[in-house]
């Protein structure tokens, strides 16, 4: 089944950590459904090719509502 994202569509690219072969990056995507949802991304490369993906995502909330008054995507306390 092919998929086609619409024009709204945005990623975020966020923090990258690569450590041995096994690389992560967070991110946030905007215009793939009616919330942003930011998500992690994980990567295995072997010999320069990706031979392993995962990844993870959830609705982002604003840095207001989480426990800690931190963004989920920045870390940075909300304004």
């Amino acid at each position: 089944m092919a998929m086609s994202l619409g024009p709204d569509f945005k990623y975020e690219p966020g923090l990258i950590v690569a450590e041995g072969e096994y690389v992560r990056i967070h991110g946030r995507y905007t215009g793939l459904g009616p919330k942003p949802m930011v998500g992690v991304d994980i990567f295995r490369v072997i010999g320069g090719k990706l031979v392993e993906h995962w990844d993870a995502l959830q609705e982002g909330v604003p840095a207001s509502s989480t426990k800690s008054g931190r963004s989920m995507f920045t870390g940075k306390p909300s304004a």
